[in-house]
């Protein structure tokens, strides 16, 4: 999975439940700065953190991984 790609798609659903990342953050016990790097493919969520994201943004895990 390209980094890009799934910070996209992290981005969209974040905006999609209407969250800040600072409230993303808060929701999967991480740092704001974590979140803002992942949306921006500077960095990838641990496989544990992304099913997190995935259950705050009331995702699949399958729908950040799966490509396009």
């Amino acid at each position: 999975m390209n980094a890009k790609k799934l910070g996209k798609k992290i981005k969209l659903a974040r905006v999609e439940c209407d969250l800040t990342q600072t409230q993303l953050a808060k929701k999967i016990k991480a740092k704001q700065k974590s979140i803002s790097r992942y949306e921006n493919g500077i960095s990838m969520p641990s496989v544990e953190t992304l099913v997190k994201i995935a259950k705050a943004l009331k995702k699949s895990t399958s729908y950040f991984l799966e490509e396009e």
